[in-house]
């Protein structure tokens, strides 16, 4: 691409944005950004924010880890921007939702809630790439874990990764014994550019062992009752979604540019997730795992087969794109799961399954815990191979061929379903984007659908139907030029009996005869039912009295200019 066009491109790009936003404050009934002040959000030395609305008039900015405490709802309105002061580790900015307290961040997809970090100016001009800036959202509710922190613990509680409760009121604790509990609402909205480590933890800060990171989001021990919809992940340090046991159940998740997996769920998670995409960074740099499935989250002991219960979500119509990062799924540590009718394109390898523990993925998978059902593979190491599909990786040596039958059996395929799956950029900016759009629809048999209500029945592979809504239209990555929409065959000749205003591929349809007829009110023949004019008009003393009229609407326009324009120098004999 010509380096001063893709300059030109750039700030057209940032000019339409800055536009958009401007009018999406007006519509969404807020101030315009510019004319928002700032209201700080402290912990306020252990009583959090209390029960409080945030405006969409205002903008928030967190200061240090600010806990919602039990007790306490949080409300946000649709539209609101949260930022976060800029900072790592213990001088990290978060924003915490204890155990028996809820956040309702309840956005629309014209007016969704943004968390991004200080000074973000959120028209567009932050690359892709810029990771860490600030510590991330995270929910500790009371779900059922199969790991606890303490042998004095009647029940699996644990501590919430990369953040700390000075006030000792233990706010930073999650789980418990209701699955079906609720954190609140987390609907539309778009978390940026966080994720926070620990460079050299404290021996007394949390987790230690189990890790001393934040992640955009985490969702620790949250029950199913919360509701979890249109969630949309970009640029973490870390992971984008970590999961910790209980059973949130999430639909439309969009997870992007993670330096580590964009997905990562462990201690006994079992919930669901439909609608869900998850696109890693370029070649050779971050992320070498789309999805990092786990057990129980102890990386230097054995798992026994006393860690209950089973790690064992259902993941359905999702599209992992890869970028020939290493694997798209890791499979260890005692995780199982269930994966329907997914979409896989551009790994080195596809899915793999550990047995390093007595009880690892590997023995999940003999359990029944562990299944992959008709999912699709296309540029996934060489696409025929099953053995790049799928890795067995471990000391019995039929292994691979028990998977590799479980994965036939399923109707798992190798298939090339028309994606766009590789997308350039140039100094952290997509210059040329994705198509996630199957070209066809590629069949769900009924044995093959996931279990339970939640779930929505349908005939498609991936995150979205062939021909069908983009379910991300106006989201970040949206606006970062991620996507386009794909060919959606149709007449698109506005002029035309069948015109498909959906379409943006002509095939060739579009018919000018059945809805034609004489189209002006003062000749002989008018017919008020014609769409356009054929040319059959009969006028009194035979003139037409608008011949300017080329392409029969009733008006001269541009259209008929531009009509015998394009006719100019033709040959009329």
């Amino acid at each position: 691409m010509n380096a001063s066009f893709s300059h030109r491109a750039g700030l057209l790009t940032l000019v339409l944005l800055a536009w958009l936003f401007k009018v999406q404050a007006q519509d969404c009934g807020c101030l315009p950004l510019a004319d928002r002040p700032v209201v700080t959000l402290t912990d306020n030395e252990g009583a959090g924010t209390g029960t409080v609305t945030l405006s969409c008039d205002n903008v928030y900015l967190l200061d240090g880890f600010v806990y919602v405490n039990a007790g306490d709802v949080l409300t946000i309105e649709a539209g609101t921007v949260i930022q976060a002061k800029e900072g790592q580790g213990e001088s990290a900015s978060c924003l915490i939702v204890a155990r028996d307290a809820q956040i309702l961040a309840d956005g629309t997809a014209d007016c969704p809630i943004i968390f991004t970090y200080e000074g973000d100016p959120l028209n567009g001009s932050t690359p892709y790439n810029l990771r860490g800036m600030w510590g991330g959202l995270i929910l500790n509710g009371n779900g059922v874990l199969n790991t606890y922190f303490s042998s004095s613990e009647s029940f699996g509680d644990d501590l919430a990764e990369g953040i700390t409760d000075v006030s000792g009121a233990g706010r930073d604790i999650y789980g418990g014994l209701d699955n079906a509990e609720s954190s609140g609402i987390l609907r539309h909205i778009s978390i940026r550019h966080g994720g926070s480590e620990m460079p050299n933890p404290p021996v007394n800060f949390n987790n230690v062992i189990n890790g001393d990171e934040t992640n955009g989001l985490s969702l620790n021990g949250v029950g199913s009752g919360t509701v979890l919809d249109y969630i949309e992940i970009v640029s973490t340090l870390d992971d984008g979604l970590q999961i910790m046991g209980g059973a949130a159940r999430l639909k439309h998740v969009a997870l992007a540019f993670s330096s580590e997996e964009n997905l990562e769920y462990d201690q006994g998670w079992v919930g669901d997730m439909q609608y869900f995409v998850s696109i890693m960074d370029q070649p050779g740099q971050v992320g070498a795992y789309g999805f990092d499935f786990e057990g129980d989250d102890f990386e230097f002991q054995n798992v026994t087969l006393s860690f209950l219960p089973y790690t064992n979500p259902q993941i359905a119509n999702f599209t992992s794109i890869g970028h020939d990062a290493a694997s798209a799924v890791r499979w260890h540590n005692g995780g199982g799961g269930r994966l329907y009718n997914g979409i896989f394109q551009h790994w080195d390898f596809g899915i793999e399954f550990e047995d390093n523990d007595p009880c690892d993925a590997y023995e999940l998978f003999l359990f029944g815990e562990l299944e992959i059902h008709n999912n699709r593979f296309w540029n996934v190491g060489d696409s025929l191979a099953l053995d790049t599909m799928i890795l067995y990786d471990g000391p019995v040596w039929n292994g691979n061929m028990q998977i590799q039958n479980h994965f036939v059996a399923n109707n798992n395929q190798a298939s090339d379903l028309g994606l766009d799956d590789t997308f350039d950029a140039l100094a952290g900016f997509v210059t040329s984007g994705l198509d996630l759009f199957p070209a066809a629809g590629d069949s769900v048999p009924a044995v093959h659908q996931p279990v339970g209500t939640f779930f929505d029945p349908v005939d498609y592979v991936g995150a979205f139907a062939p021909g069908g809504e983009n379910w991300l239209a106006g989201s970040y990555l949206d606006q970062m030029g991620m996507f386009y929409p794909g060919d959606f065959p149709g007449c698109t000749y506005s002029w035309a009996c069948n015109y498909d205003a959906s379409a943006n591929t002509d095939d060739g349809s579009c018919d000018l005869t059945a809805c034609g007829g004489c189209t002006y009110p003062d000749a002989a023949n008018y017919d008020a039912a014609a769409l356009h004019d054929d040319g059959t008009c009969a006028f009194s003393g035979g003139a037409n009295p608008c011949p300017t009229d080329v392409d029969g609407d009733g008006t001269t326009g541009v259209n008929d200019l531009l009509e015998i324009l394009s006719l100019f120098g033709a040959n009329c004999n």
